[in-house]
């Protein structure tokens, strides 16, 4: 039965890593047209100018793209096998009262490190920050169970002194809401 249990986990935890990827492959492939549809409308405005049919001292139609340079690109953090297992979705996790000793401990998967890999990727203006550090979601992370947190609602462990050890068990706020309570 055991051996059943874990053969699942694994298959589950496999399929999880193969949707993260897909994700990451489709964020990368829209976010690459939008790119070209940008350089494109800026092409287009600038015949349009050429042609007269816009005043040259027109503002651009789009800001222009910004150029990250190398030493600004995105550090990400991520564990060897890519896993987020620690990360919850809001929409599903509106009670908290089921028992968290059934799941397993965030990161507790095969390796229990997190490794500094560069990613030749710029920093995407939009992509939303969380934490008390700011920075973008990497590794696991944990939400603010306060609905109006204003302490950036998701929590990276390490930011937040938690480890897969010292899990929550229950409800779980921020330093920030903890503070108002």
């Amino acid at each position: 039965m055991q051996k059943e249990m874990e053969s699942n986990q694994d298959s589950a935890l496999s399929l999880c890593t193969e949707k993260v990827l897909l994700a990451r492959q489709a964020y990368d492939l829209i976010d690459s047209h939008v790119k070209r549809l940008d350089e494109d409308l800026i092409s287009f405005a600038e015949d349009l100018k050429q042609e007269g049919k816009i005043a040259p001292d027109e503002p651009a139609i789009l800001p222009p793209l910004p150029i990250v340079p190398k030493s600004e690109k995105r550090k990400v953090y991520v564990t060897p096998s890519t896993k987020r297992l620690g990360f919850r979705d809001r929409s599903w996790d509106q009670e908290r009262d089921r028992d968290f000793e059934l799941m397993p401990p965030p990161g507790s998967h095969k390796t229990e490190y997190v490794a500094p890999m560069d990613v030749d990727q710029p920093i995407d203006p939009n992509e939303p920050t969380y934490c008390v550090c700011h920075q973008v979601s990497f590794g696991d992370m944990i939400a603010c169970d306060n609905e109006n947190c204003q302490g950036g609602e998701w929590f990276h462990y390490a930011c937040v002194g938690l480890t897969p050890e010292t899990r929550f068990k229950g409800k779980w706020y921020c330093p920030t809401c903890s503070q108002l309570q």
